[in-house]
């Protein structure tokens, strides 16, 4: 899954990481590369550290929907003084089942409420 190779519980993107403020090469580098139906090529953010603090950082600057305001993961989408507002603990939980939605295996030990939700 690309979420476990590139230790990225919701599998964003570098444009993501990027939109985030991430520092390529200190939070993240280019993973796996993807294609979109349009058959764009995007790459998965490998994370470099730890994965559920990255994300939590990523979704707290950019929240769930784009610019356009158009659903980032079509699988999920919080209003974000919701999320802002949720503590670090349930903030893991819901990065938790976005990766359980992913997909995700490998790191479900990061999670301790995985297959709960």
């Amino acid at each position: 899954m690309r979420t476990d190779v590139n230790n990225n519980p919701t599998a964003f993107t570098t444009d993501i990481a990027i939109d985030a403020g991430l520092l390529l090469g200190v939070d993240y580098v280019a993973g796996d590369p993807f294609f979109d139906a349009q058959n764009r090529k995007y790459f998965t953010a490998k994370l470099l550290h730890d994965p559920v603090i990255l994300t939590a950082r990523v979704i707290d600057v950019i929240g769930f929907q784009t610019h356009a305001g158009n659903v980032r993961w079509t699988y999920i989408n919080f209003p974000h003084s919701v999320w802002l507002a949720l503590t670090p603990d349930q903030k893991r939980d819901v990065i938790g089942w976005m990766y359980q939605h992913e997909g995700g295996e490998l790191l479900k030990s990061l999670f301790p409420n995985y297959g709960e939700n």
